[in-house]
């Protein structure tokens, strides 16, 4: 059957590597994250996507939630912050 968190996730070359990218739908967890692209806030009940690289950066800390409109314009936006 899969790895079900791996269910939903396409892999994409960006910034020289491989990345693995979600789409994750609102939810009520209450949490909120820091876009990468413009450095606002994600909140968890906005749909959103989250990427990572799949080369030796999978564990969960290495993820980065991007709104995402901003990571549909990552080329024009470099990232910052904590992904710089």
């Amino acid at each position: 059957m899969g790895d079900p968190l791996r269910r939903g996730v396409e892999e994409v070359r960006y910034a020289g590597q491989v990345w693995a990218v979600r789409r994750v739908r609102p939810n009520d967890s209450g949490r909120s994250y820091r876009c990468p692209g413009c450095q606002q806030e994600v909140r968890a009940d906005v749909a959103h996507t989250v990427a990572w690289p799949t080369a030796g950066m999978q564990q969960a800390e290495n993820r980065r939630h991007w709104h995402t409109v901003c990571w549909s314009a990552r080329e024009r936006r470099r990232p910052g912050g904590s992904f710089a």
